[in-house]
């Protein structure tokens, strides 16, 4: 193996032997409260730096041209493509509009990009409506649709567009009879990300957020969003703000805060808002439904980020919130929005010591609720009267989504995932307590993953707690330390790893691998104290979480650590940035995808003030000093054996800048004392991946695992002598 591993490097640095471009330290230093920090590679935050864009460039043609000659990545791209080419073709975005029409986009495997559909009822017809091929053509650029809204007669559909990966983009208006564009388009606006689109009552218009500043180089990008009224026909730059800072100045709204209005029928007595961003809970207000049509909306506050809500839903004078108040498991309540008592509310379905509250519905049929034990075993209740029964599902559920049907057509639509079966829907007809299939394309066959295990195991971390631990591998898994393991994980902002079917992770099972989903602090797969354990000054407790899972699986002969990969992205750079910095000694290879790399100059990124919110405000002596512990790029050391590192980045990405990634590949390779590779890949045509094409992310993923499994000595893929 040692003598693997030494080939390995003699081949990659004669590979790179010709690269001429070496960015040097620059002696530059910050003082934080007294605490002197140096910051050698800050001039790299300079976007016009001269060298700096050559040394990037020069990064992302040499990458490219080593993960192409790494033998067995074909195979990897190939077999993700078979695997979805057996689906004819994807829908995403479906949308059940009023009298049962749908919208959503279908994509054929022959396209690029989905095109947008509808049907006027279940079984009717299919119509193809918008090609976004066909937009703006003569721009060059290519476009995809990220959102849709369709008004309340189905006439209209707002259709949200962005270019070449950039999220922030237009809205456009489609006629659907006569298929064609209104002229008006609508820039400065982001629906896929902040808050979507409502459409006015009447059909006349839509609520949305405008964002006056969209250059990331300005210091003002993001900042300052507007809720607005704007009025087919009009000219796209005239909107009636409703919720801003300026035009409300007797709320408290910070310049990164998101004044959002939430969705809103006819059957509403009140709108709703609040100040939304990268955070779990907000400050909510409210109003009578008729003040959208007032030239300005008297917003009176409704609860403040302390009292621990979420999920608000407004039924008359009812308000039902998912409540975090002394229950970190959640329990649902009742109170009157005219005289709200959150101290002592009426208690709906109290707190399960085992389960979470996750999800919540209601309609004539009752209250239905979902749960998970440790984020990955889901069930559905329905609460009818006093009575709660538990609903049995039609196949077991590792994640659970709900969501009313239209007024006309009372029930559920219930889907079902899992880390083996694909997004199951179904339609639940409460009165029979009956579930029917309702997937909008047919079921696929994998008839290569029948032989795959799924194991959900609890293991302790650094300070005894139990850490949910999820494992995917084959029959016959054989305990002696040479099993290659990739382990993912997050655990930021309250988001839960939940069971989903995602063929790219299965693939890595394919090649003789185990997956490990690593549930750790700062998710929420154990309720509202895993979230805030692994929040601002405990975040280390998220690392630590990823480091003790590696342990485990080390103590218990499932591998060693050579053979370990550690994979993550955006807030998740955090989590496998410094599980290398801190433990270099127990990876083989950490892969890190737009990652929130550089934590301590958070608020001099382009979407830092909104970030403020989860991971700390530098200007607060306690949360800087959160920020420089969980900051990446501040504890890499010279001398010190790092593992091999592939670090990807979207040069069009918005949300974490890509001089992050840049700074913390840079330092790496200057400081690391090992010969394992340190790979900088640049894409100058994707942003941070969420709009990304299949095929694109397939190379992601080809990329990245032909990678991880060269790195740790399988047979299957060698690096090529390159000329």
């Amino acid at each position: 193996m040692k003598l693997f591993f030494l080939i390995c490097a003699f081949v990659f640095t004669n590979i790179l032997a010709a690269q001429e471009i070496t960015l040097t330290e620059k002696p530059f230093t910050d003082n934080y409260y007294g605490k002197v920090i140096s910051d050698p590679y800050r001039y790299m935050e300079n976007p016009n730096d001269t060298l700096v864009q050559k040394w990037i460039k020069q990064n992302s043609i040499g990458s490219r041209k080593l993960l192409d000659n790494i033998s067995g990545r074909k195979e990897i791209l190939e077999k993700l493509l078979e695997l979805e080419k057996r689906n004819s073709f994807d829908i995403t975005l479906l949308t059940i509009a009023a009298n049962d029409y749908s919208f959503y986009l279908k994509k054929l495997n022959s396209d690029k990009t989905g095109k947008l559909y509808y049907k006027s009822g279940e079984k009717a017809k299919e119509i193809l409506l918008f090609d976004p091929a066909d937009y703006k053509k003569e721009s060059g650029s290519n476009y995809s649709i990220t959102y849709l809204k369709p008004s309340w007669n189905n006439n209209t559909v707002a259709i949200g567009l962005s270019k070449n990966g950039e999220e922030i983009g237009e809205i456009a208006f489609l006629n659907v009879t006569t298929k064609t564009l209104l002229p008006e388009v609508i820039t400065h606006c982001w629906p896929a990300a902040l808050a979507g689109i409502k459409w006015l009552l009447d059909d006349s218009g839509i609520v949305y957020i405008h964002i006056p500043v969209i250059d990331t180089k300005d210091k003002n990008y993001i900042l300052n969003t507007e809720s607005v009224i704007y009025k087919l026909g009009d000219n796209p730059d005239k909107h009636k703000v409703i919720f801003s800072k300026n035009n409300n100045p007797e709320i408290k709204i910070t310049d990164a805060d998101f004044p959002v209005v939430y969705d809103f029928n006819s059957n509403d007595k009140y709108i709703t808002g609040s100040l939304s961003g990268a955070t779990t809970y907000e400050d909510y207000y409210y109003a009578n439904i008729e003040e959208l049509n007032n030239q300005k909306i008297n917003w009176k506050p409704l609860y403040k980020k302390e009292d621990g809500l979420l999920n608000p839903k407004l039924i008359n004078d009812n308000l039902y919130c998912v409540s975090s108040k002394d229950t970190p498991n959640f329990k649902i309540i009742k109170t009157s929005i005219t005289n709200p008592d959150f101290d002592n509310p009426e208690v709906v379905v109290a707190e399960n010591q085992i389960e979470s509250i996750d999800d919540y519905v209601i309609n004539k049929e009752g209250l239905f609720y979902s749960t998970t034990k440790n984020g990955v075993e889901a069930k559905l209740y329905q609460k009818k009267g006093n009575a709660i029964k538990q609903i049995q599902l039609p196949i077991k559920a590792g994640a659970v989504s709900i969501q009313n049907k239209n007024s006309g057509n009372p029930g559920l639509w219930v889907s079902i995932n899992g880390w083996l079966n694909s997004k199951s829907r179904y339609s639940y007809d409460a009165a029979k307590d009956n579930f029917t299939e309702a997937n909008v394309t047919a079921p696929i066959l994998y008839p290569e993953f029948e032989d795959f295990v799924v194991e959900e195991i609890e293991i302790p971390s650094h300070d005894g707690v139990m850490v949910p631990v999820s494992l995917i591998y084959k029959k016959g898994l054989k305990k002696d330390k040479m099993n290659n393991i990739l382990i993912d994980g997050y655990g930021s902002f309250g988001i839960s790893m939940k069971p989903r079917f995602r063929t790219f992770y299965l693939s890595w099972v394919l090649n003789g691998g185990v997956f490990v989903e690593a549930h750790v602090r700062g998710g929420s797969e154990k309720g509202d104290d895993w979230y805030k354990s692994g929040y601002k000054s405990t975040k280390p407790n998220t690392w630590k979480d990823l480091i003790a899972a590696a342990e485990y699986l080390i103590k218990e002969k499932i591998t060693s650590k050579e053979r370990i990969a550690i994979t993550s992205g955006s807030a998740g750079g955090i989590l496998v940035g410094r599980a290398i910095t801190e433990r270099p000694d127990l990876f083989r290879v950490m892969i890190c995808k737009n990652g929130e790399l550089n934590t301590a100059r958070l608020k001099e990124t382009p979407n830092g003030p909104n970030c403020m919110k989860e991971f700390g405000n530098p200007e607060i002596k306690e949360e800087l000093e959160a920020l420089i512990e969980m900051d990446s790029y501040l504890h890499i050391k010279k001398g010190v054996k790092y593992p091999a590192c592939l670090i990807t980045t979207g040069m069009n990405d918005a949300r974490v800048a890509p001089w992050i990634s840049g700074k913390f590949a840079a330092r790496l390779k200057a400081s690391t004392a090992s010969k394992n590779p340190i790979i900088f890949a640049v894409n100058y045509n994707t942003g941070h991946g969420l709009d990304n094409s299949n095929l694109e992310l397939y190379n992601d993923f080809a990329d990245q695992f032909a990678f991880a499994f060269w790195q740790m000595g399988n047979p299957k893929f060698k690096l090529k002598d390159l000329d």
